[in-house]
């Protein structure tokens, strides 16, 4: 790696304890960016002396000041250089308190490789695109360390480097562009365009200029040339979301743009050639929609040669609180509020909901609660409906007894209703004893990472200490 080439990304990163330190640097080898190591605070002020960095990871706990002091001084020097925060779970407020400061996001510590690289990639394009386009980002990188969201992060940098076409499908809201962003910010195409395209969002009659573009004349209203996704992408990545909506004639017209890397304008009789990676995304099966004649079979294999399938935020367990507490970070500090914290009954709230519009709906949740409440801590009584009521709550890992059904209902009555935080505590409570004590075994068996367990079992303590 050439440590001294100046025309190379340029990361620095504050972290005292060196085992750390070297495990991350290894991490971050295969991206080819030179990468300074510093212990403390008073090194890592003093180094921004001898060169600005691209990005700088930072340690919360430094041995001659904290992780906030360094992030203030930065701030004042150099407002525009971004700053992750490297956490352990329990210092997850205050990471939330430096997002309000100016830090650009958090990571939680331990982190895996691909997770790590994706995150210093998408960090680095992220702040790139701000100083371009003078203004927030509307997309948030990929948060949370669930084992789903780990084979996500693995096939992402895998893949990224390849030019075969990826093809992600999820729930809607579950993040398609932010990962199509993410693959683009690890491939060696990251310096080039990223563009994308709603193929459900534009007319049918209007798409086709959308993508190819047209020349002037065209048709109505075609009062100059114009040029169309495929060529403003050339060099860089392609996206073409929701493309199961996109018409079958337009399809043909895609599939042979894909076989030969040319294409004409609408209108125009000459071809033009380019270089563009494919990305595309739907919230269908896209198999099924083969099936069913909507979509081109000779299409589908071209495209789907590296399925990608993101998890609803439902099956993402402790993710959900990591990506709220990032999300509220952000909001705060755009906003101007002061929030940092999240109640224990709206984390179990947040943790037991289904999410239908996953991580869309959780951002509108949020963005709700800061705009028309303040204060420090969001509590129950700020959630907006559906969320707000108790009915929200799922008891996805409430242990039932084995009676006859029809019996347990004769027998249950209104008196017998427990709130849904006691009888969650009672199913827990059984499942530690039954695995005699052991919390990750129990943890297993209900499904859930035993995190949540200690945190729940911390928030009762603190429950009983207050009554």
């Amino acid at each position: 790696m050439q440590h001294n080439d100046s025309s190379n990304k340029y990361l620095l990163m504050v972290e005292d304890t060196a085992s750390v330190a070297t495990l991350y640097r290894t991490y971050l080898t295969p991206l080819g960016i030179d990468i300074n190591i510093v212990v403390n605070g008073h090194d890592a002020i003093e180094s921004l002396n001898h060169r600005i960095p691209d990005l700088i990871l930072l340690d919360l706990r430094l041995p001659d000041m904290t992780g906030m002091d360094v992030l203030e001084i930065v701030k004042k020097k150099h407002k525009d250089v971004p700053v992750i925060f490297m956490t352990a779970h329990g210092s997850i407020e205050t990471a939330v308190e430096a997002m309000r400061l100016g830090a650009q996001d958090f990571l939680i510590k331990p982190c895996e490789a691909d997770q790590l690289r994706i995150t210093v990639n998408t960090a680095m394009r992220k702040a790139e695109k701000l100083k371009i386009d003078d203004g927030n980002p509307k997309n948030h990188r990929f948060i949370g360390s669930s084992q789903n969201m780990q084979s996500v992060y693995r096939v992402i940098d895998s893949a990224a480097s390849s030019k075969a076409s990826i093809f992600i499908t999820g729930e809607s809201g579950t993040g398609k562009e932010v990962c199509a962003e993410a693959i683009h910010a690890a491939s060696n195409r990251r310096s080039n365009p990223f563009i994308a395209i709603n193929c459900a969002a534009i007319p049918k009659d209007l798409i086709e200029s959308e993508l190819f573009g047209h020349v002037k004349g065209a048709f109505t209203g075609a009062s100059t040339d114009r040029q169309g996704a495929a060529e403003m992408a050339d060099g860089g990545t392609l996206f073409l979301d929701e493309i199961c909506e996109m018409d079958l004639e337009l399809q043909t017209k895609l599939l042979r743009f894909i076989q030969t890397g040319t294409f004409q304008k609408v209108g125009s009789s000459k071809m033009k050639s380019v270089d563009v990676r494919f990305v595309c995304a739907t919230n269908r099966d896209p198999w099924t929609e083969v099936q069913e004649g909507r979509f081109r079979e000779d299409l589908y294999y071209r495209l789907y040669v590296i399925p990608l399938h993101l998890p609803p935020l439902r099956e993402r367990g402790e993710d959900i609180i990591e990506i709220a507490y990032s999300l509220l970070g952000f909001m705060s500090n755009e906003e101007g509020k002061e929030f940092n914290h999240l109640s224990p009954p709206v984390v179990e709230r947040f943790i037991s909901y289904e999410w239908p519009g996953n991580v869309r709906q959780l951002q509108n949740v949020l963005r709700n609660v800061v705009v028309l409440n303040s204060g420090k801590e969001i509590t129950l009584d700020m959630l907006p409906p559906p969320i707000n009521t108790a009915e929200a709550s799922s008891n996805r890992h409430v242990i039932t007894p084995s009676v006859n059904q029809e019996s347990a209902a004769d027998q249950f009555t209104e008196s017998d209703i427990l709130p849904l935080w006691e009888s969650e505590k009672q199913t827990i409570e059984q499942a530690i004893e039954a695995c005699e004590g052991n919390i990750p075994k129990a943890a297993r068996h209900l499904e859930v990472s035993p995190s949540t367990l200690y945190r729940k079992l911390q928030s009762w303590e603190q429950r009983k200490e207050v009554n």
